[in-house]
């Protein structure tokens, strides 16, 4: 059995055991480079959207003590470089309280939830 420890941003360990845990699909967001919000705004959006709760009711961790999306968004969808949009690829996962969010370069937020094998997800 495979085991390690991960952290919220709060301090709180988060126990991973790779052979009973597993990642549960939650909430899915896109970023547009070109929309009127910026990365961060889609990020707590998607989060907010996860938690089932109003994006300004996400106050506890602030979302810059859990990651800079400033760097992600500069990284993945930063300004023009003579005249040309960067083409990076890649992405970016970090742990906002329970959720486990990925930032991908082709702009989709994907928001999982762990949960224990076996359990079902929580249903609405």
């Amino acid at each position: 059995m495979t085991s390690s420890n991960d952290h919220t941003a709060d301090g709180t360990e988060l126990a991973q055991d790779s052979d009973n845990d597993e990642m549960t699909f939650v909430t899915q967001a896109h970023y547009d480079r070109e929309s009127r919000r910026d990365l961060t705004t889609e990020v707590i959006f998607a989060i907010a959207d996860a938690e089932d709760v109003a994006p300004t009711d996400l106050k506890d961790p602030p979302l810059y003590d859990c990651v800079d999306i400033a760097a992600i968004e500069d990284g993945f969808f930063g300004p023009k470089i003579n005249g040309q949009t960067r083409d990076s690829e890649g992405s970016v996962a970090f742990w906002y309280n329970q959720y486990h969010v990925e930032v991908t370069s082709d702009g989709w937020i994907t928001v999982s939830k762990r949960t224990a094998r076996g359990n079902q997800p929580d249903s609405e």
